[in-house]
């Protein structure tokens, strides 16, 4: 695994947090919760590729108006566990319209290592990744 820089962590889809490349690594998903009611400790997320996530709540709770607000969009930022799960530290309050493949073409663009040097923070953390895989 790459050295992680302090403050930066890579933006994922939901394919590439099932991927591998990412354990063990902080890391950001943005999507929508699929509950807002956890079976046990953790939660399935939709992330912007409409991919799936579980995310574990060991470290933090779910927000407390996901009911009141199931189209709301979030950005989590947690920590990518062995199984490919997200385990969560915060879950942040993004927007009820944002556009998910827009937003996900966008990852796929920090992704390419054409375009790489220009995204700080979590541009250098998936340029190291990849090139250690």
């Amino acid at each position: 695994m790459a050295q992680q820089e302090d403050g930066g962590y890579p933006r994922l889809n939901g394919s590439m947090i099932c991927s591998g490349q990412y354990n063990n690594m902080i890391v950001s998903l943005v999507g929508q919760f699929a509950s807002a009611v956890p079976t046990g400790n953790t939660v399935e997320f939709v992330c912007c590729d409409q991919g799936r996530a579980t995310v574990i709540l060991d470290q933090a709770e779910l927000p407390e108006n996901l009911a009141a607000l199931p189209e709301m969009y979030y950005e989590l930022i947690g920590q990518v566990a062995e199984d490919g799960s997200l385990v969560l530290f915060v879950a942040r309050e993004m927007s009820a319209d944002m556009d998910m493949g827009t937003y996900n073409q966008m990852i796929q663009i920090q992704q390419n290592p054409k375009f790489m040097q220009y995204f700080g923070g979590g541009g250098g953390q998936m340029e190291s990744a990849m090139a250690t895989n």
